[in-house]
This record gives C-alpha cells, structure tokens and sequence, in this order.
C-alpha cells in the first residue's frame, strides 16, 4: 500500500477523535445545565465534578410515609431538659440527643416540654422560671428536631413552689379568679405558641394533668383560651389529662371543634401489690386495665387520643404505682422496664382509637430514663414495624 492511504486514514482517525471529544464535552455540558435547572436530579453528579451538595432533610427521606400502615401515628419521645438555654444553640445535649433518639428508637415525633410555674395552687399569675426556656431556643429546638426529620409537639407542664403541689392542685374559688388565671397564663404562654408556629411544629398542647380546672373551670374560659392558640397556631391543639380523671365525665370543652385530639398522661398501676410478671401476663392486664379506657373515652368525644406521656421505671415493681419515678423497695429492672414498655405498644398499635404514644423519657427523667435501657430496642421494633 502507498504511504498516501495511511496518510488518509490517519486524518480521518484525528478528525473523528477531535469529534467525538467535542460530542462527549458537549453532552456534559448540557446534563450540568439540566442539572443546575433540575435541583434533586442525580445528586451525585456535584460530587462526580467536584461540588458538594447541601442535602435537604425532609421527613420524607428520613422516614418513608408509605413504610407504615399507619403513616399518621405519632410515634414519639418525650426529651425535657430544664434550662433557661434548653433546646438553643448552646444546648449542646439537646442537639446529641436527636440523632441518638431517632436511631436508637425510631422515634418519628419528638415531644419538647416547657415548664412554667406559679407560687401556689390559688395563684393567679403564671410565670417562667429557671428552667424554662426562652422562646427563641424553642424555636431553635424545633427547627434542629424537623432538619432531621422529626415531627415536633410542644407542650406546657406546670410546677406550683409548694410541697406536694402539682398542676392538679390549681384551682379557684370564683370565676373572676380563673379568668385571671387564664389571661395571665395566655401572656406567658403566648411567645411559645408563636414560637411553635415559626418553628414549624406540628402540634402543640394547651395545658398538662390540671385536673381541676379541666372539670371545674368555666368552659368559656377554656373555649377562649383554644381561640387564642388557634389564632397563632395552624397545627393540632390538643389538651393533655391525667389518667386520673378517665372515669370522670367528659368536660363538654373536649368537643371544642378545634381541639384536634385529647392527651392522657397515662400512668395507670397494672398491678395492686409489688410484683414483677412477664411480658405474656403484662400485654392482658395493659389491655384490661388500660386499652378500654381509652377506646372508651375516644368514644365518647368523637375524637381520637393520644398518650401525650407514658412511662414505667428501670425498676422490678414498675408495674405497681408506674407514676413514681424510683421504687424505695425493689432493685433495678431493666427487663421489667422494657416488658412493660412492649406489653403497652402490643395493645397501642393496632389500636385505631389511639393516634400516638410518647414516652418518658429520653433522659433527664429519673428512674424512667430510656437513654441506655434494653426498652430503646422494643421501642425501636415497635416505631419501624410496618404496623405502625
């Protein structure tokens, strides 16, 4: 063959390389543009050319709705913490606690207590105090709990400066006293039903285990009170009861339009004298003892209830008198704590009646602390069962 031939072939060769260069450089030119016009598509195409992507966390990628028969259960934990700084940038344990809870739990809903407190029960001036925090940590907290995915519900707790007083003692002697009471209560809760909404959570509570004034107080009063939270909030208001008052009549309050659902602290005793049973005796006495008297209030208001606080203490009578957060007489009972904890959410889940279930609590809480319990894990099994 003549030199001329490889001559031409090899121009025809440099001239369909150089094309092809050419074609390769433009289709990465245009899947870059479709990329930078298509936010989401092929993330790990910035990666491939040198760009790091700021992911988005939505509840969505961190907890796939369609996982669940019940995409709607409020799977939840309850982690207070007592400082004026608490759930604000400078809660560094706040912070480590989230992604801890959501591991190790599988916790969906995150449940962020702001206590008040008053002098005495007949006081009527609600306050801040030490441990309560500002509104804007609250609405740090939320923000910081949502970025990972969390459903937040705020909720208000009530301590009164005397021995043996509790939110359950408030109560008044005349109308004019409870109307004091609860203006000044809106005044102090106010910035934190602000701070909810800018935070973005999803659900907040009107008042916690105020046994008294939930039967006695005026019901216009209480009717005002969830018109003011509803004139800020665009979430579920809900009223958290004490388990006490099950098998009082229902204050007709509770069919409040806007009242969403209806809490119960449940601390219900399974068990009549210290004893420690197993899981198959445990999940019976809970349905018996518990399951029917919340199916039956659900009933009765048309509404559905959550368990806006359980808990059951690191103790071998933690069945017996479950409100108390240590046991004087019986040791340390991790596998009680967890049996008791699984015997619960085997009747809950399954139970359309009941719309959730926060537990006391992540740390923080005396004898109920999860943080470290075997009871993480069957809470874990529970929260990413596909029944919930």
């Amino acid at each position: 063959m003549s030199p001329s031939f490889f001559q031409r072939h090899f121009l025809l060769f440099v001239i369909g390389a150089i094309a092809l260069t050419i074609a390769v450089q433009a289709l990465l030119i245009a899947g870059e543009h479709y990329l930078a016009s298509h936010p989401g598509v092929g993330p790990s195409y910035g990666v491939i050319l040198g760009k790091t992507p700021t992911p988005t966390v939505t509840p969505a990628q961190t907890q796939p709705a369609n996982l669940y028969q019940r995409p709607d259960f409020e799977a939840g934990i309850v982690d207070p913490h007592w400082t004026q700084n608490s759930y604000g940038p400078d809660d560094i344990a706040w912070q480590n606690d989230l992604p801890l809870i959501q591991a190790q739990t599988g916790a969906r809903w995150l449940e962020m207590p702001v206590l008040f407190t008053q002098t005495s029960p007949t006081s009527t001036q609600v306050k801040t105090g030490q441990g309560t925090p500002t509104a804007e940590s609250v609405v740090f907290g939320i923000r910081a709990a949502r970025a990972l995915g969390f459903h937040v519900f705020i909720v208000p707790l009530f301590s009164v400066d005397v021995q043996g007083a509790w939110a359950a003692s408030i109560q008044f002697s005349t109308v004019a006293l409870e109307q004091q009471w609860f203006d000044s209560f809106w005044q102090t809760f106010q910035p934190y039903v602000v701070a909810a909404q800018a935070g973005g959570a999803e659900q907040i509570s009107i008042g916690t285990e105020e046994v008294w004034l939930q039967e006695y107080a005026s019901i216009t009063l209480w009717n005002t009170l969830i018109a003011r939270v509803r004139s800020v909030f665009a979430g579920t208001i809900t009223y958290d009861m004490n388990w006490t008052s099950l098998s009082d009549p229902v204050p007709a309050w509770f069919s409040n339009s806007d009242l969403g659902m209806v809490g119960v602290s449940e601390y219900i005793p399974l068990v009549d004298q210290r004893e420690r049973l197993e899981l198959p005796a445990i999940i019976p006495l809970w349905r018996d003892k518990v399951k029917v008297l919340l199916d039956t209030l659900s009933t009765q208001i048309g509404k559905p209830v959550i368990l806006s606080e359980i808990g059951y203490r690191n103790s071998a009578d933690t069945l017996y008198h479950p409100w108390l957060p240590f046991s004087t007489v019986s040791p340390s009972d991790p596998t009680e704590q967890a049996a008791a904890c699984d015997a619960a959410l085997t009747n809950i889940i399954p139970d359309s009646h009941i719309m959730g279930t926060f537990f006391w609590g992540w740390d923080s809480v005396n004898g109920f602390k999860l943080s470290g319990q075997p009871a993480m894990a069957v809470l874990h099994k529970w929260y990413t069962s596909p029944q919930a």
